[in-house]
């Protein structure tokens, strides 16, 4: 998740959408969404609440620049939405539930970020409560400080609460911090998904995707990794810039990445296709393209981590992240099962641990 920027990336100047890396200060409140007892305590909600709970064709026939617009002639899927957030541009509840209904999207992953490092506060009591509101349509995640020393107590709570995965993980460690590893161990104990934020930068998150994310696959096969963000997906090319240079790279891809090989011996690792990053990869080499899509069609998850509140851009600049998302999946892949696998299917997988 982040900020709507223009950035000057390799190969020329172009304005591009990014939602990864945000600082605007109209994204730190949570309207309309805080909890009924203002007073209540974190820790008291946690123990009330914990009361209550616990009795194929592919082509590459897409048009560059046709990148906005609704799919009402296109055959609709059934969707997950495997990122979202609910109080982008102070976006609320119900607007959430009505961004998720124009955009043909069943269910959502609701990702809470509560540290603010990324300059969005969700809190995790947050999801929670718009999840009681919506339980046939919100699938709760948690994410808390994992520098606290009660962090695994936080997370086994949230677990009793009803949170199905960890996400979005995202604190300025790198990737091999003992803390890191603590998160997901506790997933790989718990059957649960985590989605990790990758931005390999000096002031980035989960630091070093390429020295470490191999390590944790093998050593813990339960947990099911979901890779988001720009250097998880600059790897889709075995040429990939210094992360100083540039965090989305276009151009050619060279075949050969990281993500190419880790999908290929991991099922246990997924990719999460939303945001400015998931999209600038996958369409930035249409030829390469329509073969990464047939090989990982198991383990490619449909996403937007959009701020939008209609399915066209409101708010947004005119741009839908899952409008322009499903737009280009469509007229890339026609296999109608693979569609229905990365529109819907996979995200079952990577949430309940079935192949």
């Amino acid at each position: 998740m982040g900020l709507e920027m223009n950035i000057d990336l390799a190969g020329g100047n172009q304005s591009l959408p990014v939602f990864e890396n945000t600082s605007q200060s109209d994204y730190q409140t949570e309207r309309g969404l805080t909890m009924h007892n203002q007073n209540l305590s974190r820790r008291g909600f946690l123990l009330a609440t914990g009361t209550a709970c616990c009795s194929g064709a592919f082509t590459s026939s897409v048009s560059k620049g046709d990148t906005k617009g609704d799919t009402k002639n296109k055959k609709q899927f059934k969707k997950i939405d495997c990122h979202l957030h609910i109080n982008h541009k102070g976006r609320s509840i119900e607007d959430t539930i009505k961004h998720m209904d124009a955009t043909g999207t069943e269910k959502a992953f609701i990702l809470p970020l509560e540290t603010g490092e990324g300059g969005v506060v969700l809190r995790t009591e947050t999801v929670l409560h718009a999840f009681h509101k919506h339980k046939d349509r919100l699938i709760p995640f948690c994410q808390t400080d994992i520098r606290k020393p009660d962090v695994i107590e936080r997370i086994r709570a949230y677990h009793l609460l009803g949170c199905r995965g960890i996400g979005e993980q995202k604190e300025h460690l790198p990737l091999n911090d003992r803390r890191v590893e603590a998160v997901i161990a506790l997933c790989d104990e718990f059957n649960w998904p985590i989605t990790i934020h990758f931005q390999d930068n000096k002031t980035g998150f989960n630091q070093g995707i390429e020295q470490h994310l191999e390590t944790y696959l093998k050593k813990y096969q339960h947990v099911r990794i979901i890779g988001h963000a720009q250097s998880f997906w600059s790897h889709i090319s075995a040429d990939v810039p210094s992360p100083e240079k540039t965090l989305y790279p276009t151009g050619p891809v060279k075949p050969g990445g990281l993500l190419d090989h880790l999908l290929s011996e991991y099922p246990n690792l997924y990719a999460d296709m939303s945001a400015g990053s998931g999209f600038t990869a996958i369409s930035r080499d249409e030829n390469f393209s329509a073969g990464f899509l047939q090989r990982h069609r198991k383990q490619l998850l449909f996403g937007s981590d959009c701020p939008c509140y209609d399915g066209r851009g409101a708010n947004f600049k005119g741009m839908c992240y899952s409008t322009r998302l499903q737009q280009f999946l469509q007229r890339m892949v026609k296999d109608e099962s693979a569609l229905r696998d990365i529109f819907y299917n996979n995200a079952e997988r990577a949430l309940n641990g079935t192949t």
